[in-house]
């Protein structure tokens, strides 16, 4: 008989899914956007004006969320994670199941469609959103027909947005994702600072393949871009040290 692995755990060891609020049954992105969101309230870099004991707390809780992400980053732990919330989930017996409605036993002639007479004016009638039922604006006068009206938001808004979550995935070490982020928002906004950030992004994934030289070029590139730009000084620092090691164990 096959010893079920959960109790050689520690009982008194937090199960990570709850430490993120999740139900145990969510993927690996799932788990990922659940971190990021609590690394984004509780990171000691933005709590600057808490006090000593709020930040003690916020640390406490983000070492929690960063440890739990760990843990269920590994395919193994997060399916035995998830099979253990499965058994201690209390059963909710099933819906009595309720016959269907009988049907008419004539169903009602349809109507036919109104046609205007000929020549009779129509007011137009507002277009609705699938989603919400919004009525939406009428095209601006001389705009080509099917064409979207303008929604107002500027592409400097958004890339805004796009920026402050490229710089939650690339504290949460997700290179890829920050780079689509920044590159999204350096096509809206060319600006050096979604510019350089995309660079900062690219010589990470170079690094972490150990193209050291093409790492180093995005990393200046990046500077030359924004000087005080602090990600692409780390960069620089982490490729010395990386490429130092690997020439050493060569």
């Amino acid at each position: 008989m096959s010893q079920d692995p959960s109790h050689d755990r520690n009982p008194s060891e937090k199960n990570p899914f709850e430490v993120l609020g999740l139900q145990g049954t969510e993927d690996l992105a799932a788990i990922r956007k659940a971190f990021l969101r609590i690394a984004a309230q509780s990171h000691p870099d933005r709590l600057r004006m808490k006090s000593p004991e709020e930040k003690a707390q916020a640390l406490e809780l983000f070492l929690g969320a960063k440890k739990a992400f760990e843990v269920l980053s590994q395919p193994d732990k997060r399916r035995e994670w998830s099979e253990r919330m499965a058994r201690t989930k209390p059963r909710t017996p099933a819906a009595p199941v309720t016959p269907p409605p009988e049907a008419p036993s004539a169903p009602a002639p349809l109507r036919p469609a109104f046609t205007p007479a000929h020549g009779v004016p129509t007011a137009p009638r507002p277009a609705f959103t699938p989603a919400h039922g919004v009525p939406v604006a009428p095209a601006a006068p001389g705009a080509p027909a099917g064409s979207r009206p303008s929604s107002g938001v500027q592409p400097a808004a958004v890339a805004l947005q796009l920026y402050k979550l490229g710089m939650l995935a690339l504290e949460g070490v997700d290179y890829a994702k920050a780079l689509d982020l920044f590159s999204k928002a350096a096509r809206l906004s060319p600006t050096p600072r979604n510019q350089a950030m995309e660079l900062v992004c690219r010589g990470h994934q170079y690094l972490s393949t150990r193209f050291f030289d093409r790492a180093r070029e995005s990393f200046e590139r990046a500077l030359q871009l924004l000087p005080e730009c602090r990600e692409a000084r780390v960069g620089l620092e982490l490729l010395d040290k990386q490429s130092g090691r690997y020439l050493k164990g060569r």
